[in-house]
């Protein structure tokens, strides 16, 4: 669709479509993310370190690493959790992770999302795992994974996994 055409779809009709959209996403990615948490036993690790700069999650036991997963940042949630920041807007995080959150902004422009379009967000418990969940459908990534950003609490990030690998 070229940039002076529109659809001509009412505001609430928008909203229902998004809806329906995101629904179906989440509860895709639920099921993806079941297969990816018990594939690479995910929860079973009793440590894991997110590294910004290398774009990645290590899983580890006491020892050494054991799990070893490439990720994107879809986006954060500050420490009041009433807060969401895209990463395509946010320029502290890598390169890769704003070039493939803006082809779900780019997405979300075609179908006229405000959800997907919007640098920051209102924020509820549900967001990020919305957010991610259509963002893994589109990029087509193993999973999705939620951690701490900092030692203050209630600051989330949101990352999509891929090329998930054991180094056991």
């Amino acid at each position: 669709m070229s940039e002076h055409q529109h659809r001509q779809v009412c505001e609430a009709c928008l909203e229902k479509e998004y809806e329906a959209y995101a629904h179906a996403r989440v509860h895709e990615s639920m099921k993806r993310n079941d297969g990816w948490v018990e594939g690479f036993m995910i929860n079973d690790w009793p440590r894991w370190d997110y590294d910004h700069e290398g774009s990645r999650l290590v899983f580890s036991d006491q020892s050494c690493a054991k799990i070893i997963v490439d990720v994107v940042v879809v986006g954060t949630v500050d420490k009041n959790g009433t807060r969401w920041e895209w990463a395509w807007g946010n320029p502290n995080f890598p390169a890769y992770s704003r070039e493939q959150m803006s082809i779900v902004r780019a997405f979300g422009e075609e179908k006229e999302w405000p959800k997907l379009t919007t640098l920051f967000l209102e924020n509820d418990e549900h967001l990020g795992w919305e957010l991610s969940s259509i963002s893994a459908h589109l990029l087509n990534a193993e999973g999705t994974y939620r951690c701490p950003d900092s030692d203050e609490p209630g600051n989330f990030i949101y990352v999509l996994a891929f090329n998930t690998r054991c180094v056991i």
